[in-house]
């Protein structure tokens, strides 16, 4: 980080990198603990298994589990800013997935089996890591296209079938958690890899990071593994569906924080006719248009994470807030692109990475024009 301007007064003026990555009205133990968060992924996450091993020394997945879950329960702003901070290392991790699936695993309450219990320790400790194939569900908990499930006899058990992806691979998954369609309704089914008939196909990295698709020909779950079908897996996703929208545009913001942290280094390095770029007029007000985007979703995606705490977002609020978020991280890393003129199209650039990424990441809650939709008709 370039070091403060001092203003005509003789006071230090905020920087914009500074403006986008601290919040005036974050206190000062939600300060340190960003803190301790980001300092953990610039140290160890210069890899996605980096990344990952810094979340789980950090206690992520602790700030996630409710108390008699044995977890820090820290609110749905603490799980926004990690999320956030996650999206600014650019490591292509799954940790919306992780967090949806913890969301769904401690919901069981004491009716979760030891299994269970054991696998929550597991992901806590870093030994299992889950990922959810395709799309989350949208903030109403509808279950995206893709997957199907039928019956498989009286006992339970499943037959999955079906298509989806992408997914974030950066770190190989050691579970997936299946959201499937059916005739009785959604299904959440929870599938150990290597399974029969469950084949995971990493997919070309064009720069965004390592991502991976998956195809399901009649694959058999048994019913152990079935965690949740009918009206009981519709009112769970209910719940996460509203969790998973907020995650996921709290990512899509420190993806784009990450793309104009580049594009203001840029501007300000680089000689244009006898001076910077960034003493000409054109490209410094495209760039102050972009940061004042950003700066207006991540407080909307913070007001979403403190309503979410308080039981007030509702499903509408969550779709607009999604689909602004999408729009504007899609907008955002084009014009960072463009900005960065032609390096910005090489493969291996940060710019390039992040444009490539986010036209996936931006549509893992559904498509903008349909979340608008959501919002505009659920209250």
């Amino acid at each position: 980080m370039t070091s403060p301007a001092v203003k005509a007064d003789g006071t230090h003026a905020r920087t914009p990198a500074e403006r986008w990555r601290e919040r005036e009205g974050e206190d000062s133990l939600f300060r340190q603990l960003r803190l301790t968060v980001r300092q953990g992924l610039e140290v160890d996450g210069d890899t996605p298994a980096g990344a990952w091993d810094a979340l789980t020394q950090v206690g992520a997945w602790e700030f996630a589990l409710p108390i008699e879950k044995d977890g820090l329960d820290l609110g749905q702003a603490v799980l926004a800013m990690v999320c956030e901070e996650a999206g600014n290392a650019l490591q292509c991790v799954p940790l919306t997935d992780t967090l949806l699936a913890l969301d769904l695993l401690s919901g069981f309450g004491p009716l979760a089996t030891e299994a269970t219990d054991g696998l929550l320790d597991a992901v806590r400790a870093g030994e299992v890591r889950l990922a959810v194939p395709g799309r989350l569900p949208d903030p109403r908990g509808v279950v995206p296209p893709g997957l199907t499930w039928k019956p498989d006899g009286d006992g339970g058990a499943i037959v999955a079938t079906g298509t989806a992806g992408p997914f974030a691979a950066g770190v190989a998954p050691d579970a997936l958690l299946l959201l499937a369609d059916g005739p009785d309704g959604p299904c959440v089914a929870l599938v150990e890899l290597p399974a029969p008939g469950v084949t995971v196909r990493p997919l070309r990295d064009h720069g965004g990071g390592a991502v991976a698709g998956v195809v399901l020909d009649g694959a058999r779950v048994p019913a152990a593994s079935v965690l949740l079908r009918g009206v009981a897996a519709e009112q769970a996703l209910a719940r996460v569906g509203l969790r998973a929208a907020v995650h996921q545009a709290s990512l899509l913001a420190g993806l784009t924080a990450a793309a104009l942290t580049a594009v203001v280094s840029r501007i300000r390095g680089r000689q244009q006719f006898g001076q910077a770029v960034v003493k000409h007029q054109g490209p410094r007000l495209r760039v102050a248009g972009l940061l004042a985007r950003l700066d207006a979703v991540r407080w909307a995606v913070g007001d979403a994470a403190r309503d979410l705490d308080e039981g007030r977002l509702t499903p509408g609020e969550a779709a607009g807030l999604v689909a602004l978020t999408a729009e504007t991280t899609l907008d955002v890393t084009r014009d960072a692109v463009h900005l960065h003129g032609a390096s910005g199209l090489v493969r291996d650039g940060l710019v390039a990475g992040c444009y490539r990424r986010a036209a996936w990441e931006a549509l893992r809650c559904g498509r903008p024009a349909h979340l608008w939709d959501i919002a505009a008709h659920t209250s």
